[in-house]
């Protein structure tokens, strides 16, 4: 019997380079937060660790959609064709419900103190719960949660830089969605291929750009609280 889908070899190792290169990242910026940590004034090493924790799990959950794209193909012959499992895009929501809203709460946990913090804190916390509901309510609860920002005096410019690409992720994210069935050419395989590869995108640009937009950020307060004491 003729498989459904088939893929050739170049098209699945695209992805799977793709995937790869994903956790990869988001695992070595998670270390080098937990590093980092050692580096900087003692009241900053709490965001570093909570950002790091939250990148190694989101990473781990990030791992289970790269062995699944494995497993879901098996090569036969020249090309590779579906094995009937299926790819595990429930453990790619996870990871963004638990890195993105934690990463983006470090920023406060920087320079920001009470409950004000609380607040935000709470806002994130119903990103993380409503997020794997739909894209459209985290890009709306992402623009109340910049409004509150302002509003309360939050913003740094780190913090808006990475809630701007975590924005875009969103919206390309959305874009791809609601276009999906549009065909571009290239048939399923091809549909397939480029998903993956413009998902893993949307993931860097969710999780590893704003935690090493944290990182900086979190240097270059504590150089300032070290040359202010000294």
């Amino acid at each position: 019997m003729e498989s459904l889908l088939t893929l050739s070899i170049g098209e699945y190792s695209s992805v799977e380079i793709a995937l790869r290169l994903t956790v990869i990242l988001m695992m070595m910026t998670a270390v080098l937060l937990a590093f980092t940590a050692s580096c900087v004034v003692p009241q900053l090493r709490f965001p570093l660790f909570l950002a790091a924790v939250a990148l190694g799990g989101a990473a781990w959950f990030e791992s289970g959609v790269w062995q699944s794209w494995k497993e879901a193909f098996e090569l036969a012959g020249t090309s590779y064709a579906v094995s009937g499992h299926l790819i595990a895009d429930e453990d790619r929501i996870i990871a963004w419900s638990l890195g993105v809203p934690t990463i983006l709460f470090c920023f406060i946990l920087v320079q920001h103190r009470g409950k004000r913090r609380a607040l935000i804190g709470l806002a994130f916390l119903f990103m993380a719960l409503l997020a794997p509901i739909s894209s459209v309510l985290a890009i709306i609860l992402l623009l109340l949660v910049g409004i509150l920002r302002q509003r309360m005096s939050l913003a740094s410019r780190g913090a808006i830089l990475a809630e701007v690409s975590v924005f875009i992720g969103l919206a390309v994210s959305v874009f791809h969605e609601t276009f999906h069935s549009v065909s571009l050419g290239g048939g399923p395989s091809g549909e397939l291929v480029r998903g993956e590869i413009l998902r893993s995108g949307i993931d860097i640009l969710s999780l590893v750009v704003p935690a090493l937009l944290l990182l900086i950020g979190v240097l270059r307060v504590s150089n300032d609280q070290k040359s202010t004491s000294s």
